[in-house]
């Protein structure tokens, strides 16, 4: 055991050698692989970076669309509902003034049916009268006139009478 902690000239020449040796093998055939591979590595790892980011802003930008569409869409469904109201406005205020027109047109049919009903009886009563006005009139004068004369005379009443 003691050998192994002796300083031995001959065995670290040996070991200088060897390790010079191992280094410039390493250094011409392992080291440019290893090399290249880190390097290779790495730029997998930029290109995965910026594909990254890439990526990223395509997809805010995507978003960024839909939150517009998204927007346009809640602009035109706010345009058909005032559309809606404004028809269904338009088509209530038409509604009520067929409605004020039709019963307004009712109105004046009654009002003029009124009217005509009440002529009618008017000139009926006024018949009747000159039919009583005639009987008693004969009756009375015990004479008897033609027909036109009675109502002649009657209807000359008749204005006398609607004068005053």
């Amino acid at each position: 055991m003691d050998n192994l902690l002796q300083f031995d000239t001959g065995l670290m020449i040996w070991t200088w050698i060897t390790f010079i040796i191992v280094l410039v093998i390493l250094g011409t055939k392992a080291w440019k692989p290893m090399i290249k591979a880190l390097e290779d590595r790495e730029h997998y790892i930029r290109e995965s970076l910026e594909e990254a980011a890439a990526a990223r802003k395509e997809a805010d930008k995507i978003a960024l669309e839909y939150e517009e569409m998204v927007a346009r869409a809640r602009h035109e469904a706010q345009q058909i509902v005032a559309a809606g109201k404004e028809t269904a406005e338009r088509m209530k205020t038409e509604i009520l003034n067929e409605a004020q027109d039709k019963s307004a047109g009712i109105l004046k049919q009654a009002e003029a049916q009124i009217t005509a009903e009440r002529e009618k009886a008017i000139s009926e009563i006024r018949n009747q009268i000159v039919d009583i006005s005639i009987a008693a009139a004969e009756k009375i004068i015990d004479k008897s006139l033609t027909r036109a004369d009675n109502e002649r005379l009657i209807e000359d009443a008749l204005k006398e009478y609607g004068r005053d």
